[in-house]
């Protein structure tokens, strides 16, 4: 009798730790979203670092939760000039993040690597969407992302400072030599030190385009960065550090985040993205204008966020879930009055001006989205992300000690891609 006591004491002892084994293993990472045994948790990679920014991300993803009990939405943060290696390396390391921002420079070179899934098989309505929105997330023919907003760049430029020195504010169609002369204008020098700048950055990518130049062709086929176009852009931009002393040098701005909103550069490159960040803690009138026209005239480089899915995501139904919402469901409308990012959803077409935080002249981003004028910000080549790590340093040395010999510089370096890479 007490042996038969004994074995039945074991058999429920072994009963009990094959139910909490059992129990153990349904709550796995790999359990569904249903939010009945526990949560699953998509990761984003972005590069957005600005506090009001990621706080106002994170009120997008929070409805997200609410829509989709069950699934948890967590940021995660890589640097801009570090993001496409950081992407990378947590890929080859076992720890690729769910869901991914996308720069377009470094799309192809994805794609080439296979860490980005393939969405071609989805049901995605293009009529949904605003006009060639789709294509810009497609690598040769299939679709490896979808588009959450679509803009481009405008100059900020500081009221305050323009009424102070007397000068008209910028108009939609003024050219590099009325920037040049308005920034002239505005940089104040004190005891032989520059306390105020006129501009604070202007990026080199977006001098090639206005001026009808670029690093390489739309097609991906030839190597235009010493082009006479591209090589004047370049020098240009060098040229406003260097000899017009209106930009300051990377030694000059060391330390300081943003010389704009700091009252110390009286004009910025910003986006609809800058919008609600300027809006809160500028303490000063401001608005905006289109890029100033070089050769290529007023037309802007396309400023869109391609968003895609890790290949090797455990959970690519829920990831998915999370990119329609994002792109076409109740993300983009509330992108609108949160983030200021421009919707590219059809039904939203006409709240660029209403959105939250929008300035005075939101009007002429309109415009320049309606008329078509902004061109592709990269063409989709593996090579592509390689191609600019070698140009830039070029560049950056340019801007560094002056444009006296730019022009040989650059022919130096695109002679090399060419050789290397067997373009034109």
């Amino acid at each position: 009798m007490r042996k038969k006591k004994k074995l039945s004491a074991l058999l429920l002892t072994f009963v009990l730790a094959l139910s909490a084994f059992l129990a153990g293993c349904s709550g796995s990472d790999s359990e569904s979203a249903s939010g009945e045994s526990g949560d699953v948790t998509l990761r984003i990679l972005v590069w957005n670092n600005n506090p009001e920014g990621t706080k106002l991300e994170g009120e997008i993803f929070k409805e997200f939760e609410k829509e989709n009990p069950g699934i948890k939405v967590k940021q995660v943060y890589a640097p801009y000039d570090k993001f496409n290696d950081k992407f990378l390396t947590m890929s080859a390391g076992g720890d690729q993040p769910d869901l991914v921002w996308l720069q377009p420079s470094a799309f192809g070179q994805f794609v080439g690597k296979d860490v980005l899934m393939d969405l071609s098989d989805k049901e995605i309505n293009e009529e949904e969407y605003m006009p060639n929105v789709l294509s810009l997330g497609q690598v040769d023919g299939k679709q490896y992302a979808l588009i959450r907003d679509a803009s481009a760049f405008m100059l900020g430029y500081n009221k305050d400072m323009f009424d102070a020195a007397g000068l008209e504010y910028p108009k939609d169609d003024w050219t590099w030599d009325d920037f040049l002369a308005a920034a002239q204008k505005l940089t104040v020098e004190k005891n032989g030190k520059t306390v105020q700048f006129g501009m604070e950055n202007f990026y080199t990518n977006e001098l090639l385009v206005e001026n009808g130049g670029g690093f390489v062709s739309q097609d991906g086929k030839e190597v235009i960065v010493d082009s006479p176009e591209s090589i004047e852009a370049i020098k240009f931009g060098a040229d406003l550090i260097n000899k017009y002393h209106v930009q300051p040098t990377s030694a000059q701005s060391q330390g300081l985040s943003n010389m704009f909103l700091a009252g110390q550069a009286a004009m910025k490159m910003m986006g609809p993205w800058d919008w609600s960040d300027t809006s809160k803690n500028a303490n000063f009138k401001w608005d905006v204008v289109p890029l100033p026209a070089g050769k290529a005239g007023n037309v802007a480089a396309a400023s869109y966020l391609p968003i895609g899915i890790g290949s090797k995501t455990k959970h690519p139904d829920e990831a998915y879930k999370l990119l329609e919402f994002l792109t076409t469901g109740k993300g983009q409308d509330l992108q609108v009055d949160t983030i200021s990012a421009v919707p590219v959803v059809k039904r939203n077409a006409d709240k660029i001006e209403s959105m939250a935080n929008a300035p005075e002249n939101a009007k002429a981003l309109s415009t320049i989205l309606a008329e078509g004028r902004t061109v592709m910000n990269a063409p989709y080549i593996p090579e592509y992300a390689e191609i600019v790590s070698k140009i830039q340093p070029v560049i950056d040395n340019i801007n560094l000690n002056g444009s006296k010999d730019a022009e040989k510089r650059l022919k130096e370096v695109a002679d090399q891609i060419r050789k290397e890479y067997g373009l034109k």
